[in-house]
C-alpha cells in the first residue's frame, strides 16, 4: 500500500513539474507577444502622427520622401537592367530559332539524301543478288 501512495505522489509530481514547465514556456511566449505588440502600436501611432501631420500642413517628411526617392532609384535600376536583360534574352532566342530552323531544313535535306543512298544501295544489293544468281546458273 505504501508503495502504491509513493508513487502516486511520484506520478503527482512528474505531471507538476510537465505543468510548471508548460506554464514557462506559455509566460515567455505571452512576453513576447506582448513585447511584438507594443512594437506595432509604437509604429502604427508614428504612422498615424505622420500621417495627421501631412493632412494638417500638406507637407511630407523628408524621411519619407527620400526612401520613397530611393526606392524609386532602386526601382529604375532594375527596370532597365530587366529591359537589357529582356533585350538580350529576345536577341538570343530569335537567333537560336533561326539556327534551329536552319538545322530542322539540313536534317531534311540529310534524310532525304539518306532515302536516295539507301534506294541506290538496295538497287545495287539487287543487281548483285541477280548477277549472283545469274552467274551461279552460268556455272551449272
Amino acid at each position: 500500500m505504501e508503495e502504491l501512495r509513493s508513487e502516486m505522489l511520484e506520478m503527482r509530481d512528474m505531471y507538476m513539474e510537465d505543468d510548471v514547465y508548460q506554464l514557462q514556456e506559455l509566460r515567455q511566449q505571452l512576453e513576447q507577444a506582448n513585447k511584438t505588440c507594443r512594437i506595432l502600436q509604437y509604429r502604427l501611432r508614428k504612422a498615424e502622427r505622420r500621417s495627421l501631420r501631412v493632412a494638417q500642413t500638406g507637407q511630407v517628411d523628408g524621411e519619407l520622401i527620400r526612401t520613397l526617392e530611393q526606392d524609386v532609384r532602386v526601382a529604375k535600376d532594375v527596370s532597365m537592367r530587366l529591359h537589357s536583360q529582356l533585350d538580350s534574352f529576345e536577341k538570343k532566342r530569335s537567333r537560336l530559332e533561326q539556327e534551329n530552323e536552319e538545322l530542322r531544313v539540313r536534317l531534311q535535306d540529310l534524310e532525304v539524301a539518306k532515302q536516295v543512298l539507301q534506294q541506290e544501295l538496295d538497287k545495287v544489293r539487287s543487281r548483285h543478288r541477280s548477277g549472283s544468281v545469274e552467274t551461279e546458273q552460268g556455272w551449272r
